[in-house]
Order: structure tokens, then C-alpha cells, then sequence
């Protein structure tokens, strides 16, 4: 039998702690949340439940989350098929395979294939499951594009396995990789990848993957338990990076006179360690760590960043993880010829799109409102939704 581990423990016991003391400074000093970001503004629920997450931020081990937290992803599209979001989409739920599941196909039979397809991975250190929020921040993704693209769009998620189950490096790699080929096996041709955090690390390694297949033959075929396809695949069309988590194992570099409290980046390497356990560092670092990589060698065949295809490219002004993110983009853009279309939000927080914005919309009251407003004063969502409407064709 697990038994819940001291740390964790104590964050449980100090939790009431934590609550009060974040409902005093709403009403009295503001938090720092509500300081810097209008997102907290006129929502104490907000508040407490960003306060209540960073309280556990790096401080619980992987039986933890495995007996206390996890939820399938499946789980929620029996919970919010009736949400506003949801309601007459089609294939909902469908499974793909396994792991991949459907959240909506075309609206439009006649677009069922040969067209734009969006694949989602969500955040988590690779050890946390896909949070509601999350799950209702790609629903809302979608009906943030404008019409006539949203009809033409359908979009997948990959529920992949988790450190908190001891699935280390690189199953989730290749757990990604086959929900990639089964969208082009089904004859989808432009391709968008869509991460938030340790998601975005993974839509970057297997673009890679795509881009560099003799480089992914010599990383991955050491790995006997999985059975690869290094054969050439249609690589993405483009990426859509939300706070991605470049460099998993390192102690990330804070930004002098930056508050960082409350963002819900990881602080510490604990959750990227758990990641390659079993590995070495160096042996699998360009696939893991990408501000180790240069644009040359690394990125200048990926499609996504070479100018073939495009990149959005989102993170907050108060990341944890800012630092490490701001390095990439420099990587890309300037030691490099690439292309990454950055935005950074002023206030804004670790994976703003899918910890913050979403919390809104949750129920049905807030999900209505969103889709009736055009998700009217939310950052990510305008971004992405704009983006995905010039790049569907």
C-alpha cells in the first residue's frame, strides 16, 4: 500500500493556512496575482484556486500524484459533454488509438481529410495528468478560431503516460509520434502542434524527430521495448508553443526583480530527472534540453521554424521558467535564421492559456459567455484563435 508522502502531507494539513491568508490579501492588499495581472481582477475563486496550486508546486513525489491526483483524460469528455463547449461536436470522445482521442471532427464531412488537423499535448512535468482546465482550454482553443477555418478544423489530444506511473523517456516520445502518424495515415496534410509546458518540450522533440530521422534512428532505437517508425512522415505545418518547458532538468535562471510568486513553473529539476530517469543527460539532452541545441544542426530542417511553415510562440512576464524560454526564442531567431512569432504577456503567468484563462469557463454560466463575448479580454485565446484562422486553409 502507497502512503502519502510527509511533504505532501504537510501541504495538505497547511492548506487552510494558505486559503486564508490569500482571502485576507484580496480584500485587504490584493495578492500579487491580482497586482500584476487583470485576469485575478473581481475573482477571489481565482485567487485561492492559483493559491491553493502553488502551494503543491514541488512538493509531492510521483505516488503522490499517482494515488491522489491522476484522472484519465477520458474521464472528462464524459464530465463536459454537455458543457457549452462541447455540445454538437462531433466524434467527441472517438478514440484515434489508445491514447489519442478525438475532440471534434470536421463539422463538414466533405473536410474530413486532406485538411487541418490540430494535435494537443498537454502540461504536467510529464508526471501530472491533464488538468480540467486544460481540457477545457483546448475546447475553448477551437471555438476561438473564427468561421468559416473552425469548421474546416478538427482536433486530437494524446493522453500519454505519466513518470507518476514510472513511464519514463522517451515513451511519451513515442507515444506522440504514433498519434502524429495516425492523423497522416488518416490523410490529414496540414498538421499544428499544440503544447503547453512539458507539452510544448514534446511537440518540439518530435518535430525533430520528423525533421531528422537518421538523428532520431541513432537517439531512439536503443529504446528495444518500442517499436519505432523512423520511415519519412509529413512533417507539422506549424507549432503552437504555450509556455513551453525548454530545459526540464535545470534549475531554471530567475529574472532579477521579477515576483515570481505564484507561477506554477516547476522551480526545481526534480519533475525533469523523474522524465529521463534511466537515462544519462548527455545521451538524450538534444531531445530533452533544447537550449542545448543550436538552429543549424537541430532546428534549420524543421518546418515549423524554418519559414516553411509558422510558429506562435506565448509565455508570461512572471514565469518561473521565463529565463530558459527567452533563450530558445534567441536560439531560433537570432543565433539562428528561424522564426518564432513571440508574444509575452505583461502579468502574465506560466501557461496562462490553460492555468488561468480557462479557470472562467469552466462551468456552463462562463463557457456560454466566453463563446457569446468572441472570448472577449483573454489574451492566449485571441492569439491562437487568430493564428489557427490564417493558417487553416
Amino acid at each position: 500500500m502507497t502512503l502519502i508522502s510527509i511533504t505532501f502531507l504537510v501541504q495538505v494539513l497547511t492548506l487552510p493556512f494558505v486559503i486564508l491568508k490569500t482571502v485576507i490579501q484580496y480584500y485587504t492588499i490584493g495578492t500579487v496575482l491580482l497586482r500584476a495581472n487583470s485576469e485575478f481582477a473581481n475573482s477571489l475563486y481565482k485567487n485561492v484556486h492559483m493559491a491553493i496550486e502553488y502551494h503543491f508546486i514541488d512538493h509531492f513525489t510521483r505516488d503522490d500524484v499517482a494515488v491522489f491526483m491522476y484522472q484519465p483524460a477520458k474521464m472528462y469528455f464524459s464530465k463536459y459533454r454537455n458543457h457549452p463547449f462541447a455540445k454538437g461536436l462531433r466524434g467527441f470522445g472517438d478514440r484515434i488509438n489508445d491514447r489519442t482521442y478525438w475532440v471534434v471532427k470536421s463539422n463538414e464531412p466533405e473536410h474530413s481529410k486532406g485538411k487541418s488537423a490540430l494535435l494537443f499535448f498537454h502540461g504536467g512535468g510529464f508526471c501530472v495528468n491533464m488538468f480540467a482546465t486544460q481540457f477545457i482550454g483546448i475546447l475553448g482553443t477551437y471555438h476561438s478560431v473564427p468561421e468559416p477555418q473552425k469548421s474546416k478544423l478538427l482536433v486530437a489530444l494524446l493522453d500519454y503516460s505519466l513518470t507518476c506511473h514510472y513511464a519514463n523517456y522517451p515513451t511519451q516520445i513515442f507515444q506522440a509520434m504514433e498519434a502524429y502518424r495516425e492523423l497522416v495515415r488518416a490523410g490529414y496534410t496540414d498538421i499544428t502542434l499544440i503544447g503547453d509546458s512539458a507539452g510544448g518540450n514534446l511537440a518540439g522533440a518530435i518535430s525533430r524527430f520528423i525533421a531528422y530521422p537518421e538523428e532520431a534512428m541513432e537517439q531512439f532505437s536503443r529504446y528495444k521495448e518500442f517499436n519505432w517508425d523512423f520511415s519519412p512522415v509529413l512533417q507539422p505545418a506549424n507549432i503552437i508553443w504555450i509556455s513551453p518547458w525548454v530545459e526540464p532538468y535545470t534549475k531554471p535562471k530567475l529574472i532579477p526583480g521579477t515576483n515570481n510568486w505564484g507561477d506554477l513553473g516547476s522551480s526545481g529539476g526534480g519533475l525533469g530527472t523523474w522524465y529521463i530517469e534511466g537515462s544519462k543527460e548527455k545521451d538524450v539532452e538534444a531531445f530533452v534540453n533544447l537550449n542545448i541545441t543550436n538552429y543549424k544542426q537541430h532546428w534549420s530542417k524543421v518546418d515549423a521554424v524554418n519559414g516553411k511553415g509558422r510558429s506562435l510562440y506565448i509565455y508570461g512576464e512572471l514565469e518561473v521558467l521565463r529565463h530558459g524560454m527567452e533563450v530558445f526564442v534567441d536560439l531560433i531567431t537570432k543565433e539562428g535564421n528561424g522564426k518564432l512569432e513571440t508574444y509575452m504577456e505583461k502579468g502574465g503567468i506560466h501557461d496562462g492559456l490553460f492555468y488561468v484563462e480557462s479557470l472562467d469557463h469552466m462551468n456552463n454560466w462562463g463557457g456560454q459567455k466566453a463563446l457569446d463575448s468572441k472570448f472577449k479580454g483573454k489574451y492566449a485565446h485571441n492569439l491562437v484563435g487568430k493564428f489557427l484562422g490564417e493558417v487553416i486553409g
